[in-house]
């Protein structure tokens, strides 16, 4: 068998002998794109290099950087576990992370971290509500990234959501199914784009029960609480609003738009004396570790935050390996789960 040269690969790829020389020792300084079609050429034509290539993800400094707006870093019940998810998949492929809160309130060359400015990292996952501008930034500086349930939306950008729509959907569905036509949805919708879903979510569920029945169908919106990136909030409003819909509107059931909202408007309808899910019912969405700690135990719809952290890793894998991949919008499948803050009306 004829004896296979470098030279015979760069003819073959049409690039020099030297740049072949530095793919297949896996120099950093070659494009990822160019190497891996050197590399994929030299494995075809039988070269045999598999002693001096490194790890799939042809890795630089072997760091990933994870931004988050500094409010993020006290909430372990919800981004702690993507977190954990980022974690386990860098580990995997021996990757490190480097976590990092940054202040989205001051221009983005002054609160990225050191990590980003001086190189020392391969590419960047975004959680949350990150303003588009730390994107461009990071476009300017070549440094891949990936969003993970991000307050963006825009195609050019890879992203990693639950499927917050068909959540809110079976969750609205799920109300309606145990007898109750007067529904609310609780939260501040134009807050969050995952806020936003959910009540498109809510709102064709409503929609099409009505299309397929007679019964007094009704939906009703109650404002005053939400997230940002500086955490959930809760306006001084928001009690009055709640009291007002349940004494005029006669709302029975409310879908909140995430499980902190939930464990509120139960808060507040036990200080009414209120009874769920005797005079009410809740559902709340994310599954945080308190949905399980409240009386009653709250109804969810359960987000797979582990998994968005995992794929999100493995989408920016690809991403640093070739910058002109097509971009994905990845929705990963929620599911709901029944437990005790959900009764039917029968029950009423």
């Amino acid at each position: 068998m004829k004896k296979i040269t470098l030279q015979m690969i760069a003819e073959t790829v049409g690039v020099s002998k030297a740049l072949v020389s530095k793919a297949l020792s896996n120099d950093p300084a070659v494009k990822n794109e160019t190497k891996e079609l050197i590399w994929q050429t030299a494995t075809e034509m039988g070269y045999r290099f598999d002693n001096l290539r490194k790890s799939i993800s042809y890795s630089k400094t072997g760091n990933i950087a994870v931004l988050m707006p500094q409010a993020y870093l006290d909430d372990i019940e919800y981004w702690g576990k993507i977190i954990r998810g980022i974690d386990r998949e860098l580990a995997t492929n021996e990757l490190s992370m480097m976590l990092s809160g940054v202040d989205i309130s001051q221009d983005p060359e002054e609160s990225l971290p050191r990590s980003i400015h001086e190189g020392k990292v391969d590419g960047a996952l975004l959680l949350g509500h990150i303003p588009e501008a730390f994107m461009e930034a990071l476009e300017a500086k070549d440094v891949p990234f990936v969003l993970v349930d991000a307050n963006v939306h825009n195609g050019k950008y890879d992203h990693i959501l639950a499927n917050n729509f068909l959540g809110a959907y079976d969750a609205t569905s799920y109300l309606l199914h145990a007898g109750h036509r007067h529904i609310a949805f609780v939260g501040d919708s134009e807050t969050a784009l995952s806020f936003r879903e959910r009540e498109r979510g809510f709102e064709e569920a409503m929609k099409n029960f009505k299309t397929q029945t007679v019964e007094d169908v009704e939906s009703y919106w109650v404002r005053g609480v939400g997230v940002s990136g500086r955490g959930n909030y809760v306006d001084t409003a928001f009690p009055d609003i709640l009291r007002e819909t349940i004494t005029a509107k006669k709302v029975t059931g409310f879908f909140c738009a995430n499980d902190r909202l939930a464990i509120e408007t139960l808060r507040l309808l036990n200080d009414w004396h209120l009874k769920c899910p005797e005079d009410y019912s809740i559902v709340g969405f994310d599954d945080i570790s308190l949905s399980e700690f409240v009386t009653p135990m709250l109804t969810t719809v359960r987000v797979p935050k582990e998994s968005m952290g995992s794929r999100a890793v493995q989408c920016l894998q690809k991403r640093i390996q070739n910058h002109q991949l097509v971009t994905e919008q990845v929705l990963l499948t929620t599911e709901l789960v029944e437990r005790d803050s959900v009764g039917t009306t029968s029950d009423f």
